[in-house]
């Protein structure tokens, strides 16, 4: 019976996540989604409130799983990889997955999910904020990190014009996040 259920589940979120490549978010009904899973209307409640639902339930399973794993594995490299190539593999969705803005957003959610990320990691390996306590709380730290990954994903995944790899942009990012503004400025003042 699990079994079943989790097949069903998977028939729902597939369903949606096929609807969301040919349709905006606001065009598509629960209706929609179940005609696609090919089950009744009324099993979708069994499973998710709402679309929302669906889209956060769909990162967490795609991307955010393998990655924690690989966090807890002591593979915050490989675990960042793998999110940067998850998003490329399905990259049309995830570009009409942030159409999805104001309360809910997809940006949000993942927001949400790369925190978690960090947060796992710096449990695991704590930074020394030696000097800067003060002024620094880990949860700034790790917001301004989860916000900085997000917006870097966005451009990379919204650009039309400019196609590169996942590995590609996971190397941008690195370089973005090992140079600072401040080196423009001339150091530190």
């Amino acid at each position: 019976m699990e079994r079943k259920g989790e097949m069903t589940k998977r028939l729902l979120g597939e369903s949606f996540k096929e609807l969301m490549q040919k349709k905006p978010f606001d065009k598509i009904t629960i209706k929609m989604i179940t005609d696609g899973a090919g089950v009744i209307r009324p099993t979708f409640y069994n499973y998710f409130q709402d679309k929302y639902e669906v889209m956060e339930w769909l990162l967490e399973q795609d991307v955010f799983i393998g990655a924690r794993e690989l966090i807890h594995m002591n593979m915050q490299r490989e675990a960042v990889k793998m999110i940067f190539r998850k998003l490329e593999a399905e990259r049309q969705y995830y570009v009409r997955a942030f159409e999805v803005e104001g309360q809910n957003s997809f940006e949000e959610m993942l927001v949400h999910e790369v925190y978690s990320i960090i947060q796992t990691a710096f449990e695991l390996h704590p930074i020394d904020m030696h000097g800067f306590e003060k002024s620094i709380s880990k949860e700034v730290f790790m917001k301004f990190h989860a916000i900085t990954m997000v917006n870097g994903i966005k451009i990379w995944i919204l650009d039309k014009e400019y196609k590169i790899s996942a590995d590609e942009a996971l190397d941008m990012y690195q370089f973005l996040m090992t140079h600072s503004f401040a080196e423009l400025m001339g150091g530190k003042s």
